[in-house]
């Protein structure tokens, strides 16, 4: 049964001037303030089990920019078996009421899939932050080889293997709140994840890039606009304008949300002057993937911060029904320098 086509949500395009940032190599302020201290519903679990969004949810009222309430227990290495013989390596950050052993939950669970070459360790700063906010975040190696698409359905082999026994997840993972996220490649494959598989309820991409692979391609397939009518859930997309030798204006982020006809809701927030690699937490050690993208103006700092909040508020909204987490992504709070649209092309 073809889906109706949502009602078109109010346009919203506000820029803010530029911040006064340190070079895209780093910075301490990241431009977020202290978080306040009343959490309100950062304890509760994910989204009661059903699946269903209830509109009574408590609300929140810290920044979800800074850390939820949880401290985070980290499982650094753990064998995440994709069937058929397969498995890859994977990092589980689960939130804690003390740090030593997770909290029995259930919690929403997000799986993150890094970008092009690039370590899955390098997304730790916002599985991290995820987890202070009450999600179970997962975040893994690719398989050896396969196309776009097969690391798009290794998400859902990724999931198969959270909600099964031998995780030792499934008791602590809400199955009816799932959502994925992903920088780059692994936003493009967190899209194309969201589309396959139907646990998917919210997906976020971290200037994702619909690009084909460089050196040759092995069938994988573009995704936006292509496919984009399939998308059923609420996407929202981070991204930037000044690096497009990794991030092509004809595959970047907005080309995901202009085609995006047929989801729910959807954000696109563009960070001024930032660029490709400012989504990834240890640029020092990145190697060859960063030595092929320019750098922006925008501490990396500062990406975070916008990030960690935009990231965090939409799962709780999406997955944990806390509609007033919908404030955050407005102009006057996502943060500077930001610009925020939330009408699609379509």
């Amino acid at each position: 049964m073809t889906r109706p086509r949502p009602t078109p949500r109010s346009s919203v395009l506000v820029a803010f001037a530029l911040a006064a940032c340190s070079g895209g190599g780093g910075g301490d302020d990241d431009g977020i303030a202290d978080p306040d201290a009343t959490t309100g519903a950062i304890d509760a679990p994910g989204g009661g089990g059903d699946g269903a969004i209830s509109i009574d949810a408590p609300v929140s009222t810290a920044d979800p920019g800074g850390p939820g309430s949880w401290q985070v227990h980290t499982q650094a290495t753990v064998t995440i078996t994709l069937g058929s013989g397969a498995s890859v390596a994977g990092t589980v950050y689960s939130p804690s009421s003390g740090g030593a052993t997770p909290a029995p939950g259930p919690f929403p669970l997000i799986v993150v899939s890094p970008g092009f070459q690039l370590a899955r360790s390098q997304y730790r700063i916002f599985c991290e932050h995820l987890a202070t906010w009450g999600h179970v975040c997962i975040t893994r190696d690719y398989a050896a080889s396969g196309n776009h698409q097969d690391k798009a359905r290794e998400v859902g082999k990724v999931i198969d293997w959270a909600l099964s026994s031998g995780s030792g997840l499934a008791t602590r993972i809400d199955g009816a709140a799932i959502g994925v996220a992903g920088h780059s490649l692994g936003g493009k494959v967190s899209i194309n994840a969201a589309i396959l598989d139907s646990r998917i309820k919210a997906v976020v991409g971290w200037d994702p890039v619909d690009a084909l692979p460089p050196f040759g391609n092995d069938g994988s397939m573009s995704v936006a606009p292509e496919m984009m009518g399939n998308l059923r859930v609420p996407l929202a997309v981070l991204g930037q304008l000044t690096d497009t030798g990794c991030a092509p204006s004809a595959d970047n982020y907005q080309r995901y949300f202009t085609a995006a006809c047929e989801v729910p809701a959807a954000v696109e927030v563009t960070i001024a002057m930032a660029d490709h690699m400012d989504w990834i937490g240890d640029r020092a050690n990145c190697g060859l993937a960063c030595l092929a993208c320019s750098s922006g103006q925008t501490a990396d700092a500062v990406v975070h911060g916008i990030t960690r909040r935009v990231t965090a508020a939409w799962f709780r909204r999406w997955l944990s029904g806390e509609v007033g987490m919908e404030m955050w992504w407005t102009p006057g709070m996502v943060g500077a320098p930001a610009t925020v649209r939330t009408v699609t092309g379509c």
